[in-house]
């Protein structure tokens, strides 16, 4: 499984998952556009039924027998991890002129339940803010219809077309059939995009570990904020989302829905991919990379383009957007704790590094 397929999984299709209600629909509130009108990631079952997670609802919690006889073979993600110790990267920024700081933190969007809690030195920094800085507030989609609807549309086909008009037949007819095999399919999905396509195989994937919650470290906080009256500020907004979830050019995507499906059974190999990701992160590590050269070097030479514009979308664009608005609140004075996806923060276009080039101090502490 590569990499940077489970960057974007856990990145995107769990922290969408997160503002879903949680709840089955009865069959009297059904109406003919259900798949359409249904907001954020779900896992598409029937025209009957759609299942949604919410951001309490874990793996653990979830009736194993049933993931396994809908979804296939389970791997308990506890067998996978080396620590339970939280101690996830941190940075100090400073802005020289005006000796105004804010504080930097590495999220990962799900975690293996039972881990310890967060350390005190990154509560006594929360402790000590009046707001905190997320990617996105997936939680507030819940009750705002707007950002579903755009969220919805930002996913969907505009143009006529459907997912069949972008990918080959064969790869289109190994994934429809593997949905439908594990009950996933209605014809409503085929108006979703490509990149809706590889999220709900990734959030099937994700399901299958047990012991893994379905929110992480951003969902905490959020709702931390909330419970104490601090400012929950937006750093992107709903189209940025999508816009890097469909990135993907028609061909690349096809290769990579293809790739899924052949490698849909290794269920193992998905977990240890995310139990090395989980340790980095857990032990402070800065640079958890979203690919790996054995990733790149598994690509066909005549998607390599595709990639990168792809990986250009995914992240390098965002680190400078999130790196300039970083800029913008510590210049503002403002007392935030500015937390993203710990993938935005490797390499030299990492939102640290950036803001190193910038001229700020930057000085690594967890």
């Amino acid at each position: 499984m590569k990499n940077k397929t489970l960057i974007a999984a856990i990145a995107f299709v769990m922290a969408f998952s997160c503002a879903s209600c949680g709840k089955k629909e009865d069959d009297s509130s059904k109406a003919d556009s259900k798949a359409k009108e249904t907001p954020v990631d779900t896992v598409v079952t029937s025209d009957e039924d759609i299942t949604e997670t919410t951001p309490e609802e874990t793996v653990e919690t979830t009736d194993q027998e049933t993931v396994e006889n809908q979804f296939g073979t389970t791997a308990d993600i506890n067998d996978f991890i080396d620590t339970k110790e939280i101690d996830p990267p941190m940075w100090k920024v400073t802005d020289p002129e005006s000796g105004n700081s804010m504080y930097l933190l590495g999220t990962i969007h799900v975690l293996p339940a039972d881990v310890s809690d967060y350390p005190s030195d990154l509560m006594d920094i929360y402790n000590s803010c009046d707001s905190i800085a997320v990617e996105y507030d997936v939680t507030a989609l819940q009750n705002d219809i707007n950002a579903q609807m755009e969220y919805v549309k930002g996913m969907t086909y505009s143009d006529g077309t459907t997912v069949k008009d972008h990918i080959s037949e064969d790869t289109y007819n190994k994934a429809k059939d593997y949905f439908t095999k594990i009950g996933a399919y209605n014809e409503m999905l085929d108006q979703y995009t490509a990149g809706y396509w590889i999220n709900q195989l990734n959030t099937v994937m994700l399901l299958r570990l047990e012991n893994l919650e379905l929110s992480g470290t951003d969902a905490y906080f959020i709702g931390k904020a909330q419970e104490d009256g601090k400012e929950v500020i937006n750093i992107e907004d709903i189209s940025m989302q999508t816009e890097a979830l469909t990135a993907y050019t028609d061909e690349y995507a096809d290769y990579t829905i293809k790739d899924l499906i052949d490698d849909i059974d290794d269920i193992d190999g998905f977990a240890e991919d995310f139990g090395d990701l989980f340790d980095k992160w857990a032990k402070g590590d800065g640079e958890i990379a979203s690919e790996t050269e054995e990733d790149i070097a598994e690509i066909p030479e005549d998607l390599l383009d595709d990639h990168d514009a792809y990986n250009k979308a995914l992240l390098e664009n965002r680190n400078q957007y999130m790196a300039d608005k970083a800029s913008e609140y510590i210049k503002a004075g403002k007392n935030c704790l500015f937390m993203v996806g710990a993938a935005h923060y490797s390499g030299d276009n990492g939102v640290d590094n950036l803001l190193e080039k910038m001229g700020f101090t930057v000085e690594k502490i967890g």
